[in-house]
This record gives C-alpha cells, structure tokens and sequence, in this order.
C-alpha cells in the first residue's frame, strides 16, 4: 500500500478556522467546533488509509468526504492527498470552484 502525506490548502484552512469561529461565537464555547475538528480529522484519517473512499466531484479528480453538514474535498496524488476545501453542504454546489 502506498502512503500519502495530508496535506491542507490555504484555503481549506481558512476555510476549517472560519467554521470553528463561526461555532465558537454563536454557542459561546468550543465544544462543538471542537467536535467538528475531531469528526472531520477522522474523516481524513480514513481517506488516507482508503482514498479512494470519497465521492468522485467533477472532471478534476477532486473527491469528498461528508462530515454532517460539511463536505471535505480532496485531490489524490502519488505522494499526498491534498485537502482543497471544506464546504457547507447545504449551499449550492454549483458555486463552488475548485481549482487545486
């Protein structure tokens, strides 16, 4: 088996800080963007054991993971997989643009 490093986009990191900021703000605590962080560090822990484990999106080679309400998309290559973005699952996937 192949092992790929994780690596996270800028903005998929932007992306996971705004999410936590968003949480912490409206319920005056950490405990649920906590939560998140640690559900979606296992989503990723999976994918790199089986990458092949996300859903296909696009023409691109992008793939993801759902981690309710979120989905976590990623590129597979030889030597990594690449966390492009995480994205509210109920806006319109239709104006996402991935392009890395």
């Amino acid at each position: 088996m192949v092992s790929r490093t994780l690596r996270w986009s800028n903005r998929a990191e932007k992306n996971l800080n705004e999410i936590q900021t968003f949480y912490l703000n409206r319920n005056g605590n950490s405990a649920y963007s906590d939560k998140l962080t640690e559900q979606i560090s296992k989503a990723l822990d999976n994918v790199v054991s089986f990458p092949s484990l996300g859903q296909k999106w696009g023409k691109r080679g992008f793939r993801f993971v759902i981690v309710k309400p979120f989905q976590v998309f990623y590129r597979v290559t030889k030597t990594e997989i690449r966390v492009s973005a995480i994205w509210d699952g109920r806006r319109d996937m239709k104006t996402l643009k991935l392009t890395r």
